[in-house]
């Protein structure tokens, strides 16, 4: 199949347009507003047409309206022109808006109506006749340069369509039945009469909950009366707990009654013995000599802190100035030489200034013309269009029969009757369906009939043998059949062809003279009309050519002096910059003076040996940033002398300040030596000597203390009472309790908080134990039994199995269709995988070789030289594209295979996201498809065009230019 022409009626912007398409590769090269999004929507609508089922639009079909209606309103109505590959012409017109006056007739015999071939949802379709529909057609054969790796994100309507279609070319060449139907009728019936786990309304999760429920209930039922027995052994163990916690409590008390007594019998004897040695009352305090010590105290501490006296060395601060002052006169020189050089520079540049002005005395540099380069230009291409021309003769006319009595014959041998094969599905269909409905019925008896199981089986075991039956007859009755239909359709289209290829050889043989008469005709015009502008007078094409070519030379020579002196006016506009003549004047005299300035205030000796070093101005900077850093280092040094001078000066006042104070505590003090340190000395023996005396007269004071906080008010004879009354309490609770217990709560230190903690905790246990001894009472009226629970879950059980065992049942049944359903992947894979990999190292650059692609989500995985393979749909975007473009050239060419028509094929600019040198290859891989297929190219790109004129230059392609003039305001 091929489109010959498209009309778009009233169809987006277009009223009562043509698009004229050839046979191979056509080009349609615009713009953008230029109308290709609109022409490559009414090609497809042309074909296709939309649906007219039941029910409202889909979503797709309301984008399509919004984006394709009329622009001024009104009716909705889009044509196209067909040649299918067994002869016929076919002229197709659809009413978009109102979906009932669509027609498709035969161009050539008499009007013969087609529609009836042809109906898909309702309205014609004229994708049937390659074995597609129109939302398939719209997946495989129209790509989008946005929508190339869309196929990987189909909807699931159009994946489910695109893989029935695979499906039909692969197993049963283009019949209207797969495997994927007799899969859907089982997948629907187990969903909806037997479900699945994860259907929580359906009988089979419902006995697994049942099952789970009665589980759960057996499991709690044995859990609560296991409890049951183990809190009955709690309670009892509870009662022991109280009684062992009081008896606990009991001898941790007697335990502190013992401490209590062993302390007062301690503190009584300890009365007794500070009472003894102070027979005659408190002591004395001893005489203190406060002043005299805190003195002493002040002097050492002063005297042990003295600073010890290092004099600073190194330079002194005057050596820092001196160095200061040289830094700063060499800076100083090294300036001066450099503003010298700076104003010379200055004054060079003005003078270069100066004698590029006087090239340019009326400001700007002379330019040339505008309309001479326009000439220039309409001359060079009027004799590039005329060259191939030259000194060749006019063509010769073409000879024979002309197309209209070709076409004429044609009509009278179409108009005898052309084989017909009447076939009929009908029965192959009923088989199927019979067997589908026994299968079907098979399982549910099994499933839900528990006693005519084994008769279900064998009725689903028929109806899926007679399943099998119908598609093997199905295959058989075609092939047959086929094969008489080949003998005779190959008789009628050897002489039919034959009329073809003479009437398209004739065609061919006008229009090439007919192009070729126009092309020479136009270069001789855009020839003379270059001439004519120019001002050249000759007349014949030969003069005029060679006069144009003189006046081409004569321009060349005029603009090498403007280029000459374009380079002198950039030198001059490069020193000037953004400034006047006259600022560099100014310029040139203010550094003239700063520099005689500095020169003025440099040494002599220093200022002739900075010019010796001819230093430059970033020299200069690095020098001032050396000078600058030694500047500050010397004034760190000259800062840090001062410092240390100073604080040599304050260390020997602090040293003879600690002396005098040395001296006058040990005059105080009465002590005497040679020198500072050995009155320090004397000092330190003093203090220490009146240390040990108060430390002795503290002593006494503090057992003197001691004793009368053990007296308190009482006296010694009222100790000695408590302490009788506090051994007899303990002697009285030891017996109580008994020695092993006693002595256990010794050794676990015994205090009141303990005691209290253990009471408090004696009282918690025999609160617990009544609590638990009550609730067990109660908790032991309302245990479940065990033996219902059983009862309950054996019935679950059983339910469950058989629910299961149909299911399995019906798994086992799909798994023999989807074996089928894998063997059409299997089949279609090697042709898919053999058409992609023949083109793919030219679209990739020899990058990729191999390819193995998924028929079930159509991924494609490469490899290259090395073996390794990668996800297509990972690698860059334009390698993306480029494998996945033929991956959808593969389709369109499989899936119509057995319609007998070769798929066109439309694309919109599908090489934009590739570089210039793989869209080349992916251009001649395009224009070798056309030689089977047509392929339409919608563009935008300039460089697309470019190889399309000169690579298609005649039949059987065309190269469409769109500027937008057809698009009604």
């Amino acid at each position: 199949m091929r489109f010959e022409s498209v009309q778009a009626h009233a169809f987006g912007p277009f009223q009562d347009e043509m698009l004229e398409l050839a046979p191979g590769m056509n080009v349609v090269y615009g713009p953008n507003e230029a109308g290709k999004s609109s022409w490559r929507a009414a090609l497809y609508a042309g074909l296709c047409g939309v649906r007219r089922g039941k029910g409202g639009l889909r979503a797709e079909d309301k984008e399509f309206a919004e984006r394709h209606k009329p622009w001024s309103g009104g009716a909705w109505e889009v044509g196209a022109v067909v040649a299918l590959d067994d002869g016929r012409v076919v002229g197709l017109r659809h009413d978009l808006e109102g979906r009932v006056d669509n027609s498709v007739r035969d161009a050539s015999l008499a009007g013969m109506d087609y529609s009836g071939e042809i109906p898909y949802d309702g309205a014609p379709d004229g994708s049937r006749w390659l074995g597609l529909n129109r939302r398939t057609f719209l997946s495989v054969a129209c790509v989008r340069q946005a929508d190339i790796l869309g196929i990987l994100d189909l909807d699931k309507d159009q994946s489910k369509a695109l893989q029935e279609d695979m499906q039909r070319a692969a197993a049963t060449a283009g019949a209207d039945e797969t495997a994927a139907r007799a899969l859907a009728i089982l997948d629907s019936y187990r969903r909806d009469e037997v479900g699945t786990s994860r259907a929580p309304t359906k009988p089979l999760r419902q006995s697994e909950t049942k099952v789970d429920e009665a589980r759960t209930a057996l499991r709690k039922a044995r859990e609560a009366n296991a409890s049951y027995l183990q809190r009955r052994a709690d309670v009892d163990s509870r009662e022991q707990d109280t009684r062992d916690a009081r008896r606990k409590a009991d001898a941790v008390a007697a335990a502190i009654a013992e401490d209590k007594a062993v302390r007062a019998e301690q503190r009584l004897e300890q009365a007794r013995q500070l009472n003894a040695e102070f027979p005659e009352g408190a002591p004395r305090p001893s005489p203190e000599r406060e002043d005299i010590a805190n003195q002493a105290a002040a002097a050492l501490d002063k005297w042990n802190s003295r600073p010890s006296l290092t004099e600073p060395d190194g330079p002194t601060a005057e050596e820092y100035d001196r160095r200061i002052a040289e830094g700063s006169a060499q800076l100083t020189a090294a300036r001066a030489a450099v503003a010298e050089r700076a104003a010379q520079e200055a004054e060079r540049r003005l003078g270069r200034i100066r004698e590029l002005i006087g090239h340019f005395p009326d400001g700007q540099p002379p330019r040339p013309s505008a309309t001479d380069h326009e000439l220039d230009l309409q001359g060079s291409l009027a004799l590039r269009e005329w060259e191939p021309w030259a000194g060749r003769p006019l063509p010769s006319e073409p000879v024979g029969a002309c197309v209209e009595e070709i076409q004429k014959e044609l009509a009278d041998f179409d108009a005898t009757a052309a084989p017909t094969h009447p076939s009929s599905k009908i029965l192959p269909f009923i088989a199927l369906a019979f067997g589908l409905v026994a299968a079907v019925a098979g399982i549910g008896v099994a499933g839900l009939l528990p006693d005519f199981r084994i008769a279900g089986i064998a009725l689903a075991t028929t109806g899926i043998v007679g399943v099998g039956g119908a598609l093997l007859w199905t295959a058989a009755t075609r092939s047959s059949k086929q094969a008489q239909a080949a003998r005779e359709q190959a008789e009628f289209n050897a002489i039919r062809n034959g009329i073809i290829q003479r009437l398209e050889s004739r065609r061919k043989e006008e229009s090439d003279y007919q192009a070729e008469l126009e092309r020479r005709s136009d270069a001789m015009s855009g020839l003379a009309a270059a001439a004519a502008a120019c001002g050249v007078a000759a007349t014949e094409p030969a003069e005029q050519a060679q006069a144009l070519r003189d006046w081409q030379e004569r321009r060349r020579k005029d603009l090498r002096e403007y280029e000459e002196l374009g380079k002198q006016w950039d030198e001059l506009q490069q020193l000037l910059g953004e400034s006047a003549p006259a600022e560099f004047e100014d310029r040139a005299e203010r550094l003239r003076r700063d520099a005689m300035s500095l020169v003025d205030s440099a040494d002599a000796a220093l200022l002739a040996d900075a010019r010796k070093r001819n230093m430059t101005r970033e020299q200069l900077s690095e020098v001032e940033r050396e000078s600058e850093e030694k500047r500050n280092e010397w004034v760190e040094g000259r800062a840090k002398r001062r410092s240390a001078d100073e604080q040599y000066a304050l260390d020997r006042n602090r040293v003879n300040e600690a002396e005098d104070a040395l001296r006058a505590a040990a005059v105080a003090a009465q002590v005497k030596a040679d020198d500072a340190d050995g009155l320090a000395e004397r000092l330190r023996e003093w203090q220490e000597r009146r240390k040990q005396s108060i430390a002795e007269a503290d002593e006494r004071s503090k057992r003197w203390d001691e004793l009368q906080q053990l007296l308190g008010e009482n006296s010694l004879a009222d100790i000695a009472a408590e302490a009788a009354r506090l051994r007899a309490d303990a002697d009285n609770r030891a017996e109580d309790v008994g020695e092993n217990a006693l002595a256990q709560a010794k050794s676990e230190q015994p205090s009141d908080d303990r005691l209290e903690s253990l009471r408090n905790a004696a009282k918690q246990v025999e609160d617990a134990w009544i609590l638990e001894r009550g609730q067990l009472e109660e908790h032991e009226k309302s245990l479940p039994s065990v033996a219902d629970a059983e009862d309950e879950r054996d019935a679950a059980e059983r339910e469950l199995q058989r629910w299961s065992q149909l299911s399995k049942t019906l798994e086992t049944t799909a798994g023999f269709l989807k074996e089928a359903q894998e063997k059409v992947h299997r089949d279609i894979a090697p042709m898919l995988k053999a058409t992609v990999q023949e083109r793919l190292p030219q679209v990739t650059g020899g990058r990729y070789t191999d390819c193995l692609i998924n028929p079930a989500d159509l991924r494609v995985e490469v490899s290259g030289p090395g073996g390794q393979r990668r996800d297509a749909a990972l690698l860059s975007h334009g390698a993306a594209e480029q494998i996945y473009l033929l991956l959808r050239l593969a389709l369109a060419r499989h899936l119509t295979k057995g319609s007998g028509e070769a798929c066109p094929l439309i694309l919109d600019d599908v090489v934009g996201a590739s570089d210039s040198e793989r869209k080349q290859a992916v251009l001649e891989t395009l224009l070798v498809i056309s030689e089977s297929n047509q392929v339409i190219l919608f563009t935008h790109e300039d460089d697309v065009r470019d190889w399309a004129r000169e690579r298609l230059t005649g039949p059987p392609h065309s190269v469409v230019e769109l500027d937008g003039s057809a698009i009604a305001p």
